[in-house]
């Protein structure tokens, strides 16, 4: 009887505070593993998001970029300078700043020959293009692209504009004239700018990340000019 008792409750078998402890530890490096596990799938699917999101805003630019590429300047001697009482140059290039709630967004009207036909009109010509941004319930903003060909309706804005990038935190661009200073707006039929156009454009999208603002910028140097009058 002595030897069973032994065989029971000795060092070939294990008490219930051994199992106990066993378990405890268990539980402690599964519950490690599962954080471990959850961090890198979260850690992946930011990555994921971010690298989505990068590509698209590169996107973005580079559809404005092919805009202003191609943009249209009527030319002197056939260009004019408005009179009194004369209709606006129907090209003109137009650069403004808006303040929309705690920020000051810019917007840009010109004309291009970067047409992107819809639906059932594949012709081609010179376009007026618009970027131009609102404000969303979000209380960020989405940056949206207009586009018409001549003649041009009398609004830039338009509610079946397309949106091209939902919850930005900024558009920003800063013109550069004939003599490389810059400027927050730009009106090629205005006196201040000598009836130029802008001779380049640089352009700034800002989101938002987990290490705050984040900024992506591009130059565009334009190929068409119109320099100052005399």
């Amino acid at each position: 009887m002595k030897n069973r008792r032994l065989s029971l409750t000795g060092q070939n078998g294990f008490t219930v505070l051994e199992i106990m402890i066993a378990v405890m530890i268990f539980s402690v490096v599964i519950s490690a593993l599962f954080s471990s596990f959850r961090a890198f799938i979260t850690t992946s699917d930011k990555i994921r998001s971010d690298l989505t999101h990068n590509e698209k805003i590169r996107s973005v630019l580079k559809r404005i970029h092919q805009d202003l590429e191609s943009v249209f300047v009527v030319q002197k001697p056939r260009y004019k300078k408005p009179g009194f009482n004369t209709d606006p140059d129907p090209y003109r290039f137009v650069g403004k700043e808006e303040k929309q709630g705690d920020r000051t967004l810019s917007s840009i009207t010109f004309a291009s020959l970067a047409h992107a036909a819809l639906g059932a009109e594949p012709r081609p010509g010179v376009a007026r293009i618009g970027y131009y941004v609102k404000e969303n319930k979000n209380q960020t903003y989405d940056l949206y692209r207009a586009d018409s060909l001549f003649p041009f309706p009398e609004e830039v804005e338009n509610c079946t504009d397309p949106v091209l990038c939902r919850d930005i935190l900024g558009f920003e661009a800063v013109y550069l004239d004939s003599e490389g200073e810059e400027h927050k707006d730009w009106d090629s039929e205005a006196k201040e700018f000598d009836y130029a156009s802008p001779s380049g454009i640089r352009l700034k999208i800002i989101l938002d990340s987990e290490k705050g603002e984040q900024e992506y910028q591009t130059f565009v140097s334009l190929a068409a000019q119109r320099g100052p009058l005399e």
